[in-house]
């Protein structure tokens, strides 16, 4: 017989990795280019907003309205995202969980008094908080191997600015 902590473990390393491919189908590597792309337009416009530079201002604002489609069209997938996350946990949690160790009160006991909120009931670790934790401690490194990188390309401009960048550096 497995552990309950082991497959509470392994439940959540399998819900992260559902949950991390299905954000791999949803936002693509073109999603991902856009929003940076969307990114660095709002650093552009609050650096001439700072500098008072009325002219790029200008420039900057007739690209505004397409920058918040792209916001809108990013922001509605990164919502069904979220419920489609919520909606895995929660039948994972209700469905298997639930009913394997519901009555489980008790999976682990957390070292030296520790005790965390809404994951621990004193120092004692629950199903539930176990499964967050375990949720947590899978979901962060899958989400960067899953992560959709855009390739991007550097502007001259840019390529320019690295390099003097790099020239002002004291070498060590």
């Amino acid at each position: 017989m497995i552990d309950p902590m082991i497959e509470i473990f392994l439940i959540a390393a399998v819900v992260s990795f559902a949950t991390n491919l299905l954000r791999r189908k949803l936002m693509g590597p073109e999603d991902m280019a856009k929003m940076m792309e969307s990114q660095k337009f709002k650093k552009e416009l609050l650096e001439a907003q700072k500098k008072g530079d009325k002219k790029a201002l200008q420039r900057l604002k007739r690209k505004q309205e397409y920058y918040r489609k792209i916001d809108a069209e990013i922001g509605k997938k990164n919502m069904m995202m979220l419920f489609a996350s919520f909606g895995i946990f929660y039948f994972v949690f209700m469905v298997i969980l639930t009913p394997l160790y519901g009555s489980l009160n008790v999976v682990g006991t957390l070292p030296g008094g520790l005790v965390i909120p809404l994951i621990s009931t004193g120092d004692k670790l629950t199903y539930i908080g176990w499964y967050i934790l375990s949720l947590l401690a899978t979901g962060l490194p899958l989400g960067k191997i899953f992560q959709a990188q855009p390739k991007l390309e550097q502007s001259p401009k840019e390529a320019e600015r690295v390099g003097q960048k790099g020239r002002n550096e004291v070498p060590r």
